[in-house]
C-alpha cells in the first residue's frame, strides 16, 4: 500500500525532471561551442608571458677588446644583460652625425673596452622612449640595429643604423655599471672569437674557429584549433565550418580562419580597411600585442622583418639562442594589422614541448673563413649575399607527428630568402 501511494508523485517528479533536460538541450549551447568554451579556458592559462624588450632586443652580444672581437648568442647573457640595460636613464638624443661603416668599425677597435649589442632587425626609439627622460618627439620613428658603450666608466652611448649610416649618442644619466658587466660577463658562458666581414652596407661578424653545436629533438605538441577560433572570432555561433581534403575552413561574415591540417599552419584574413598609415612604433606595438595571444613557443621569439609596402611584421622563433628555420613556415609568425586591429596572420599550431635529445652528439660547421671559400666555389660571393647566421632546421620525423629535429645549419639571406648552405640546389627558406 505505501509503495503504491510513492509511485504517482515519483512518475510526477521523473517526468518534471525529462522535461527540464529536454528544455536544456534545446536552449542551451551547442557542443561545438561547449568545447570551444572548455578547451579555451583551458588553453588560455598557457598563453606564453613575453616582454616587449626581449622581442624586440638584441639577439647578439660582441666584446671589443685590444682589436679583438668575441661574441655570444646565449640567452642567459642576453637576458641578464637586457634586464640591466632597461633599467639605464638616458637624457636625449644628440643630433645624429654621418658614420660610415669603416669608421664605425674603427671606433669599435680603439683602446677603450667595447660592449656591442646587435639586433637583428632596425628598431625605432619609440619602442624604448621609457629609457629617455627627454627623448624628442622627432626622433621616435627613427631607427638603429646596434648599440655600443665602453665597459668603463661610460658617459655616453651609442645607437647605429647600419643601412643610413647614422649615429646617434645620448648621455647616460644613470646606470648599474657593476651590475651590467656581472650580466656580460656572467660566469661560464663561452664567447667566440670572430672575425669581421663587410657583406652588402654593413659588417657582420663570422666565427674564427669551427663551432659545435647539439642536434636536437623535440616532442611537438599541436594547439587546439577551438583556441584559435574562440579569440579571432567575435561571437562563435555565427562560425561556419567547410572541409576539403588536406585543410578546414572556418568563416563568418568578415573573416576566414584556414587551417593545412597536414602542416598545421594557420592563416587568418580579416577585411580591414585603413587609409592611414601609422607609424612604425605603433605598427610594432600593435603586432607585439598580438603576437602574445596567439604563439605559444616556450623559447624566445625575436621582431625579424618589417614589409613596409605590405605592413607585414615578422617574428622569428629562436631555440638555444638561434633562430628556427623551416621551408613549411613552422619558423616563424607572420602578422599584419591596421589601426582597428589585425587584418591577417600566418602562425604554426604546432610547438616544440618536451626535448628528448641527447646532446652529446654535436653537429660540426665550419669556421666563417672555409665557409665563404665554399659559397664562392658555387658562385655565392659576398656581393651576392645579404646576411648569414646560424640557424636551427626543422624537420619533421618520418615515423611520428609527434617528433621533429632540430639541425643546426649555417644560412644565407640572398634575393629575399633565407637559404640552407647545405641545399643551395634547392629552393628553401622561409
Amino acid at each position: 500500500m505505501k509503495w503504491s501511494k510513492l509511485i504517482r508523485p515519483l512518475l510526477i517528479i521523473l517526468i518534471l525532471l525529462s522535461l527540464v533536460l529536454m528544455w536544456g538541450i534545446w536552449t542551451g549551447p551547442s557542443q561545438y561551442d561547449n568545447q570551444t568554451g572548455n578547451e579555451q579556458k583551458k588553453s588560455s592559462s598557457v598563453v606564453i608571458k613575453r616582454q616587449l624588450s626581449r622581442v624586440f632586443g638584441p639577439s647578439q652580444i660582441v666584446l671589443h677588446h685590444a682589436g679583438q672581437a668575441r661574441m655570444t648568442m646565449k640567452k642567459e647573457v642576453l637576458t641578464s644583460s637586457n634586464k640591466v640595460f632597461n633599467e639605464i636613464k638616458l637624457d636625449k638624443l644628440e643630433e645624429p652625425i654621418n658614420f660610415s661603416s669603416g669608421d664605425y668599425q674603427t671606433e669599435l677597435s680603439q683602446q677603450d673596452d667595447k660592449i656591442e649589442w646587435l639586433y637583428f632587425k632596425s628598431i625605432p626609439f619609440g619602442i624604448m622612449s621609457n629609457l629617455f627622460s627627454n627623448l624628442q618627439e622627432e626622433y621616435l620613428e627613427k631607427t638603429f640595429d646596434r648599440i655600443y658603450l665602453t665597459e668603463t666608466n661610460p658617459s655616453e652611448i651609442n645607437f647605429y643604423n647600419t643601412a643610413d649610416k647614422l649615429l646617434y649618442t645620448s648621455e647616460i644619466e644613470e646606470i648599474d655599471q657593476e651590475q651590467l658587466l656581472a650580466a656580460i660577463h656572467r660566469q661560464g658562458v663561452p664567447y667566440r672569437f670572430v672575425e669581421i666581414r663587410e657583406i652588402g652596407e654593413k659588417y657582420i661578424y663570422l666565427p674564427i674557429n669551427e663551432i659545435k653545436l647539439p642536434c636536437l629533438t623535440y616532442m611537438v605538441e599541436k594547439q587546439p584549433n577551438s583556441l584559435f577560433i574562440g579569440r579571432l572570432f567575435d561571437d562563435t555561433s555565427e562560425v561556419r565550418e567547410k572541409r576539403s581534403e588536406q585543410s578546414v575552413q572556418y568563416l563568418d561574415y568578415i573573416s576566414e580562419i584556414r587551417i593545412n591540417e597536414e602542416t598545421n599552419i594557420l592563416n587568418y584574413y580579416r577585411n580591414r580597411s585603413s587609409s592611414k598609415a601609422m607609424p612604425l612604433t605603433k605598427t610594432l606595438m600593435l603586432s607585439f600585442k598580438e603576437l602574445t595571444l596567439y604563439e605559444s613557443w616556450s623559447d624566445e621569439i625575436h621582431f625579424f622583418d618589417y614589409n613596409k609596402q605590405t605592413n607585414e611584421v615578422t617574428y622569428r622563433r629562436y631555440i638555444d639562442g638561434f633562430p628556427v628555420f623551416s621551408p613549411i613556415g613552422y619558423g616563424a609568425t607572420y602578422l599584419t594589422v591596421v589601426e582597428d586591429g589585425m587584418s591577417r596572420l600566418q602562425v604554426p599550431m604546432v610547438v616544440a614541448q618536451t626535448p628528448i635529445s641527447d646532446e652529446k652528439n654535436p653537429k660540426t660547421l665550419q669556421s666563417g673563413s672555409d665557409l665563404l671559400k665554399g659559397l664562392a666555389e658555387k658562385n655565392y660571393t659576398l656581393e651576392t649575399i645579404d646576411d648569414i647566421k646560424i640557424g636551427y632546421t626543422w624537420t619533421n620525423n618520418l615515423e611520428s607527428d609527434r617528433v621533429i629535429t632540430l639541425d643546426p645549419n649555417w644560412y644565407i639571406y640572398t634575393e629575399g630568402s633565407w637559404i640552407n648552405v647545405q641545399e643551395l640546389d634547392e629552393n628553401g627558406g622561409d
